[in-house]
């Protein structure tokens, strides 16, 4: 696994909101598309692309939880990946570190 640094702090959502990040991993030079979403206070971070109808979840709705993609509003939970209406169909998600100098996900 590789440690790899995603966004400057001062450059993550605000509280309740999600963003579109996207990056290349500097090893293995593969290009990732992640949605990066803070609520209450934690960060949360899912592949992008929504599994159902490829809309983007960082640029959709946050509601609570759950990341709605800009396409059709299906919902994806921001913790465990899992789509609120079909709860087998899952994403990846990554765990968040927040150190001095950003956020930081293991991929």
């Amino acid at each position: 696994m590789s440690r790899l640094k995603i966004s400057e702090i001062s450059d993550a959502p605000p509280e309740g909101t999600g963003k579109r990040i996207r990056f290349q991993h500097d090893y293995t030079e593969i290009k990732y598309v992640l949605a990066l979403f803070q609520v209450e206070g934690k960060f949360y971070c899912l592949t992008d692309q929504c599994r159902c109808c490829e809309g983007s979840l960082g640029e959709g709705l946050l509601k609570g939880f759950f990341a709605f993609c800009n396409k059709d509003e299906c919902g994806w939970n921001i913790k465990k990946g899992f789509c609120k209406f079909n709860h087998s169909d899952t994403t990846p998600s990554y765990k968040v570190s927040v150190d001095a100098d950003g956020l930081y996900i293991e991929i």
